[in-house]
């Protein structure tokens, strides 16, 4: 590559000597034949043709294509600047994507992971506990019916338990509110349960959200949203959030802002897995998203365009 590189760039040196010899030895030929002197004569026999100043009208087309050929040069010289700065742009990309999808595949198996575990260790463990209970509710039926009532209980309890895990997975895997209720009820639902979860004033406003949005950005929205919570759980260190989803002409934005810590003095680290999930997200539905200094606070603004949003019979 490096040495196609310097070729290229000795090519121009090397054809402006073979010009420059050309142009030389043409000199030498008419010189050496006095082609002027031959000329002259018969130029003057059509004066009326005015070939005596065909010389010059040469010599300003001469120039004039050296001008034309040193201004497509510059622009060829822009145009290959300009692909070189392209094609680094697109080096980028494929290495930022192929980060990402790396990223992703690994928080995929950490999920996987944290599944198992959780199959493993409740569901295992209450399972277990039912078979005990199932057993002496069995042998003691007849002579314990006080301990029997106990062991049902504990039955009960255990029961109870393992519903809440599945239904705490299932929600991780798919919010069912948005099946059931709705993107704006399940963002309600969740800015609630993060309100009971945190200890933390969680308000939430929405105005004119369309009810014809497609899964795909219902599913974007709320996991935009629960991510942009967990961070102000973990990091934020605040006394009040506000969530709002306001549609505004052909654009829907999503605005999640807290009173906390604020902004550090060298920004906020937004490219972590969660941060390039959310941003990854809004690209998809080509939209922007930007974290705001809220002072104090932080503000992270997602902005959608609608036609991107809805479904595609009510597009």
């Amino acid at each position: 590559m490096g040495v196609h590189l310097r070729n290229a760039s000795s090519r121009p040196w090397r054809d402006a000597a073979r010009v420059m010899a050309v142009v030389l030895g043409f000199a030498l030929l008419t010189s050496r034949l006095e082609l002027s002197e031959r000329l002259v004569p018969w130029m003057r026999q059509h004066e009326a043709l005015q070939l005596d100043e065909l010389p010059i009208t040469l010599l300003v087309l001469s120039l004039s294509l050296a001008w034309f050929a040193w201004r497509r040069v510059g622009d060829a010289q822009a145009e290959l600047t300009e692909r070189k700065a392209a094609q680094a742009r697109v080096s980028e990309l494929l290495t930022h994507n192929r980060d990402l999808t790396q990223s992703l595949f690994t928080a995929q198996e950490d999920e996987r992971r944290l599944l198992a575990r959780d199959l493993h260790d409740e569901v295992g463990q209450a399972c277990t506990a039912l078979r005990i209970e199932a057993t002496y509710i069995a042998k003691a039926a007849h002579t314990q019916p006080e301990q029997v009532v106990s062991a049902a209980q504990r039955v009960d309890a255990v029961a109870q338990r393992m519903h809440r895990l599945a239904r705490d997975m299932l929600t991780r895997l798919r919010p069912a509110q948005l099946d059931s209720l709705g993107l704006e009820s399940a963002l309600h639902e969740l800015c609630n349960s993060w309100q009971g979860q945190c200890g933390v004033p969680c308000a939430f406003v929405v105005k004119h959200l369309p009810v014809a949005l497609h899964d795909d950005a219902s599913i974007s929205l709320y996991r935009i949203t629960q991510e942009a919570l967990t961070n102000v759980a973990r990091h934020a260190d605040a006394t009040q959030v506000q969530v709002s989803v306001v549609l505004q002409s052909d654009t829907l934005r999503l605005c999640i802002e807290d009173n906390g810590c604020g902004m550090p003095a060298e920004g906020l680290p937004v490219s972590g897995l969660g941060c390039i999930g959310m941003r990854e997200r809004v690209a998809s539905l080509h939209g922007d998203i930007a974290w705001q200094d809220a002072g104090p606070g932080v503000r992270v603004l997602a902005t959608l365009p609608l036609d991107r949003l809805l479904k595609e019979e009510n597009s």
